[in-house]
C-alpha cells in the first residue's frame, strides 16, 4: 500500500522527469515554429562543391541554391546562408549555427547518427576520376596508385572504409577542384567522388576519364535529430518537387545528360 509520503515523492520525480522532458520535446517543435515566425531558414553549406555549390561573382550558386531557395519559397520563407568548412559543417548544425544544412551530404551511418535525413533528392553513385590509359578501371586498379580526396567527403568515407586493401597513399585536399587540378597535372592518379560532380568538373579536360560506378549514395537534406516536424516539412515539399518536375529542371540545368 502506497503511503501518503511515496505518493508524495512519486509526484515529486514524475514532475521533475516532466520538467527535464519539456525542453527537448519543446525545442523540436519550437525550431520549425521559430523558422515560420521569423520568417527566415539558416542553412549552412559548404560553398566549394561544384555544380551543387560554388562561388561565381560573389554569389554562392548551384544545384542545392536552387533547391534551398525553391523549399524556402514554399515555406514562405527567406533562405539566408552560412558558409562553413565541409570537415566542420555537421558539427555547425548539431552547434545550431544553422536550421538545417543543404550541402550535398551523402547519407552514411556515421552521420545518421549525428543528424537527421531527409529522402534522398539526388542518387549520386561513387567512382573515380583517371587519366586515359592509366589502366584505372576498378577499386583493384588503384595499388600503388596516390588518390585524392576532399577532407570528409563521402569518397574520403568511402575510399578508407571500404578501399583500404587496395588505397595506400592518399592526398587530401580542402576544396574538391584542386584535387581536380592535381589530377590534371598528375600529382594523384585517381579523384574519388560522386559520378555526377566528377563529371561535371572534369568535362572540359579531354585527358580525364570516368570509371563505372563502384558504390551507390544517395544526398539528402539535414535537421538536428530532434526537429522531427521541420524534417517532415522538408519531406513533404520534396515529395512535391519530385511530383511537379522542379527536382529534375534543376538536375538537367547543373548536370545536363548524364
Amino acid at each position: 500500500m502506497m503511503t501518503m509520503f511515496t505518493r508524495r515523492h512519486a509526484l515529486a520525480g514524475l514532475l521533475a522527469l516532466t520538467a527535464f522532458a519539456a525542453p527537448s520535446l519543446c525545442a523540436a517543435a519550437d525550431t520549425l515554429a521559430t523558422i515560420k515566425q521569423k520568417g527566415v531558414m539558416t542553412v549552412g553549406n559548404s560553398g566549394s562543391y561544384p555544380p551543387f555549390e560554388f562561388m561565381a561573382d560573389g554569389q554562392l550558386t548551384g544545384f542545392d541554391v536552387d533547391l534551398a531557395n525553391e523549399l524556402g519559397r514554399r515555406m514562405g520563407v527567406k533562405i539566408e546562408w552560412t558558409v562553413i568548412d565541409f570537415k566542420g559543417i555537421i558539427a555547425g548544425l548539431v552547434a545550431k549555427r544553422t536550421d538545417i544544412l543543404i550541402s550535398a551530404i551523402t547519407r552514411t551511418p556515421d552521420r545518421a547518427k549525428q543528424v537527421a535525413f531527409s529522402e534522398p533528392y539526388y542518387n549520386a553513385g561513387i567512382g573515380a576520376a583517371v587519366l586515359k590509359n592509366s589502366g584505372i578501371n576498378k577499386p583493384e586498379d588503384l595499388k600503388g596508385k596516390t588518390v585524392g580526396l576532399q577532407i570528409g567527403s563521402s569518397g574520403e568515407r568511402y575510399t578508407k572504409t571500404e578501399l583500404k586493401d587496395y588505397v595506400s597513399n592518399i592526398k587530401l585536399y580542402d576544396d574538391f577542384v584542386l584535387a581536380v587540378n592535381d589530377l590534371k597535372n598528375k600529382r594523384v592518379d585517381a579523384v574519388i567522388n560522386p559520378l555526377p560532380t566528377l563529371r561535371y568538373n572534369t568535362k572540359s579536360h579531354a585527358d580525364i576519364a570516368i570509371t563505372e560506378t563502384w558504390s551507390q549514395s544517395d544526398v539528402g537534406i539535414n535537421t538536428r535529430l530532434e526537429d522531427t516536424e521541420l524534417m517532415a516539412e522538408i519531406n513533404k515539399h520534396l515529395a512535391a518537387m519530385k511530383a511537379d518536375g522542379f527536382l529534375a529542371s534543376i538536375d538537367k540545368k547543373w548536370f545536363g545528360s548524364h
